[in-house]
């Protein structure tokens, strides 16, 4: 997918042309002259900033009449050291391509105390009842993040209603499922029904930037088996699967899968649990073409659902769902409105030509 985005600045294209035709030194049209306009700063076009959009230039002050000017360099703060070493940690590509994609959600509750350097995996931690089997950035987030599930509990009816009427029933009651998908308010929903119509489950995330810490939290806080934090590295990213599959006293018989690397991991490393495993279910094109390719080398043998291809997630999830997440990530990424703007999609799958229907 490629956006083509033209945004138009009328001001700092009027300042590019004083700029041309004044010379390469700052300017200032003051009010009351002749053929003059407001005040405008014409900055020179060599200064360095670090606006993504227009570069402010000097600082200009006026000293004893409005033909005395001061100009001062603007200094640009650098970056902690703490900052770049995490960020350079989150870099892998190693991974499959739902792994390490940046557009899923993020958190918005930010990692700010003086430990966001230790590992959590470095950390002891345990619910307020003293149930310790996850591992999560923060389990004091917690409160904030039921509140982020109560919210998106009102936004999906569907589910909750489904939850109602089959809560007597437990319709799941002897599942045990692994889950590796992204971790948010809405996978809490769903990660709770399942619990509530009888199934145990141990979650981890398929992608190591979307986890919103306190959601992890939350879960975590509510006694689920949860493995996952926004910002893990590689070596996290497969030891919180592993963390999913091999535990004492859980033999899992379903996987619920999104990117194939939770059926990748087991397949390989724990073959003979593999062989337990009564179906999988897979929700990405990714993870389908996985499936595929394990089906043709005959290695394979236990049923796989490709959800992904199915009619609710083509004529719903893709419409409504995808869709706005799109919109949502390119406002975040790129800063700008799309009031008078043209955008041009080219859509390489079936998500993004639903998605350029806007």
């Amino acid at each position: 997918m490629r956006l083509h985005g033209r945004v138009g600045h009328q001001n700092h294209v009027r300042g590019a042309k004083q700029r041309s035709e004044a010379g390469s030194g700052p300017t200032l049209s003051m009010a009351g002259e002749e053929g003059a306009m407001e005040p405008t700063l014409c900055a020179n076009p060599t200064t360095v900033s670090d606006s993504p959009i227009t570069d402010p230039g000097s600082i200009v002050k006026s000293v004893d009449g409005p033909s005395s000017l001061i100009i001062g360099q603007r200094k640009m703060e650098s970056k902690s050291a703490g900052a770049l070493k995490k960020s350079s940690r989150y870099r892998s590509r190693s991974l499959s391509a739902s792994s390490t994609d940046s557009y899923s959600s993020a958190s918005y509750t930010g990692s700010s105390s003086d430990d966001d350097d230790v590992s959590p995996r470095q950390k002891d931690q345990k619910s307020s009842s003293g149930f310790a089997d996850f591992c999560v950035r923060n389990i004091k987030e917690h409160a904030f993040g039921r509140r982020e599930i109560e919210i998106a509990e009102q936004e999906m009816p569907g589910i909750m209603a489904l939850r109602k009427r089959a809560v007597e029933d437990k319709p799941l009651k002897n599942a045990k499922i692994v889950g590796c998908t992204h971790i948010n308010a809405q996978t809490a929903v769903l990660l709770e029904t399942l619990a509530e119509l009888g199934a145990q489950v141990r979650w981890s995330a398929c992608n190591i930037y979307s986890t919103q810490n306190e959601v992890a939290a939350a879960l975590a806080e509510a006694g689920f088996p949860v493995f996952a934090w926004r910002g893990e590295t590689e070596e996290d990213f497969w030891w919180c699967i592993d963390k999913c599959i091999n535990a004492e006293n859980w033999q899992p018989n379903m996987i619920l899968d999104d990117g194939g690397d939770a059926t990748h991991l087991m397949l390989k490393k724990y073959p003979t649990l593999f062989k337990a495993i009564k179906g999988i279910v897979e929700e990405s094109v990714t993870g389908v073409h996985r499936l595929y390719q394990l089906s043709k080398t005959g290695k394979l043998t236990v049923p796989a659902m490709n959800v992904n291809d199915s009619v609710t997630k083509m004529k719903f999830d893709n419409l409504y769902s995808c869709r706005e997440s799109i919109l949502d990530s390119l406002k975040r990424s790129t800063d700008i409105m799309f009031g008078g703007n043209k955008l041009y999609f080219v859509a390489m799958e079936r998500w993004a030509k639903d998605a350029a229907k806007l």
